[in-house]
């Protein structure tokens, strides 16, 4: 992926926050919280040097089944689900995907595998935890959790 595309993502994104923060929506809602988490997860995982394929998959057969974030590691493809939550939260992120969500992200996973046209000899799944914090003096965290058993 070129810089111009990526820098052209985050104006796209950067807009959209805008655009909801003067539409007298709340920031602290769920979907911007997730789209922020997604960007900063885009950005750490570029930053290691992984190759951004995807944001956003979903499945053409269910719409339902959808990918946060699909990446490179060399000759490895990685899935990648995040997790923003308010660093205050009762529950870790990575603690907070139960067994209904890890059959809805492998059944999303597999469907990926079918659909695509590239073909990746080995393949993981990975999540990206973020906590964000209350007090804006603070910056999130960021957990990479590599290599989750899902397969």
């Amino acid at each position: 992926m070129n810089g111009g595309k990526l820098l052209s993502d985050s104006f796209k994104q950067a807009r959209l926050l805008v655009i909801n923060l003067f539409s007298g929506r709340n920031l602290n809602n769920n979907e911007l919280r997730g789209k922020f988490g997604e960007r900063m997860a885009k950005k750490f995982l570029c930053q290691k040097g992984y190759s951004f394929l995807e944001q956003n998959w979903r499945s053409r057969k269910n719409q339902r089944l959808e990918i946060d974030l699909i990446f490179q590691d060399e000759e490895i493809l990685v899935f990648v689900e995040v997790r923003a939550r308010s660093s205050k939260s009762l529950v870790t992120g990575y603690d907070s995907i139960n067994r209904k969500k890890l059959s809805v992200l492998k059944r999303s996973f597999n469907s990926y595998l079918r659909e695509s046209s590239k073909k990746f000899p080995h393949y993981r799944f990975d999540v990206i935890e973020i906590d964000l914090p209350t007090d804006k003096s603070f910056k999130p965290s960021i957990f990479h959790h590599e290599n989750i058993a899902i397969f």
